[in-house]
């Protein structure tokens, strides 16, 4: 298996931080190839920073940062100009997606440019509004863009490094990097496989769930604004 690289952004999570990043560990020690984990923080005022410093210095697999400003995006970015290894996996510090997905995920790299991991095809326990949130914005994707996937959450995503690298400039501090990705990987004539995952999150957001709307429908409108034409 190929060495890869694990990437965490983490905004306040002094609660569950230092026993979610030992089960991660403990997970990806029985998959056998060279991996580091890296867990970015974006503008966390709690003692995210500290847990997070004392991780480092723990595991040799971890590496952890803090960036002042708040932005999941500006913890992806960072995440791929720091990357070791040529696959990143991307999941969320709740863990709330199955682990197995990144042993799925660096299987179907070797051949992929891109892994999503999909609720809908999958198991969800999640809120019914959350749920709906996801089906409205799935439709008008496929409307606007022409993609057919299911999923543009930041967790269970995986991707190959060097394609990443190519589309750096075009992650925005914000979370909608994963649509943008998976749009301009397709026009290029990369290659996307999706599959089914797991997840039970009944956590409260640490977005702000109406700001993130409006966020993620501006930026859908922009990628079809300056579209050219829908992916086929």
């Amino acid at each position: 298996m190929t060495p890869f690289t694990v990437g965490i952004p983490v905004y306040n999570e002094e609660a569950i931080l230092v026993p979610n990043t030992e089960r991660l560990i403990a997970y990806l020690d029985g998959l056998g190839p060279d991996y580091e984990v890296l867990i970015g923080s974006n503008g966390s005022t709690d003692s995210t920073t500290a847990l997070g410093a004392d991780l480092s210095r723990r595991f040799r697999q971890v590496t952890f940062f803090h960036i002042p400003d708040r932005g999941v995006g500006l913890a992806f970015r960072e995440f791929v100009r720091r990357a070791s290894h040529p696959l990143l996996v991307s999941v969320d510090m709740d863990l709330s997606i199955d682990l197995t997905f990144i042993r799925t995920a660096l299987d179907l790299l070797e051949t992929n440019d891109i892994v999503v991991g999909s609720k809908k095809m999958g198991n969800q326990q999640r809120s019914f509004l959350r749920r709906l949130g996801s089906d409205s914005f799935l439709r008008a994707t496929r409307l606007l863009l022409g993609l057919d996937y299911d999923d543009y959450s930041i967790a269970a995503k995986a991707f190959r490094v060097a394609t990443l690298r190519h589309f750096e400039d075009r992650i925005n501090e914000g979370s909608s990097y994963v649509l943008e990705i998976c749009y301009l990987t397709k026009r290029a004539g990369g290659r996307i496989v999706q599959v089914p995952v797991s997840c039970e999150d009944w956590r409260r957001s640490k977005f702000n769930l109406v700001h993130e709307a409006l966020y993620k429908y501006g930026h859908l409108l922009r990628l079809w604004l300056r579209g050219v034409r829908p992916v086929r």
